[in-house]
């Protein structure tokens, strides 16, 4: 789903929960939206049906935080924590 949808849903209050998830330790970090019926939203590149990937985490918070976002639920195997990201 593009950045500018995701960013109307969660205006409506579909969405949970923002996670950044590392698409592997060299790779950097994908995020994943939460809806509140606990469906998997995940944020695609503008001009394909890819999923978007960023270099680093603070990229992928900037992102949350513009969608509306002000905690980060990061996830790294069995180690989980909230960032905010205001």
């Amino acid at each position: 789903m593009q950045e500018r949808e995701i960013k109307l849903l969660f205006k409506a209050g579909v969405f949970e929960s923002c996670q950044a998830i590392p698409i592997s330790m060299s790779r950097g970090w994908t995020l994943k939206f939460v809806t509140r019926d606990n469906e998997v939203v995940v944020l695609n590149l503008q001009r394909s049906k890819g999923e978007r990937e960023f270099k680093s985490l603070d990229g992928a918070a900037a992102v949350a935080k513009r969608i509306g976002f002000e905690w980060l639920n990061v996830q790294i195997g069995d180690l989980k924590w909230r960032e905010k990201v205001s």
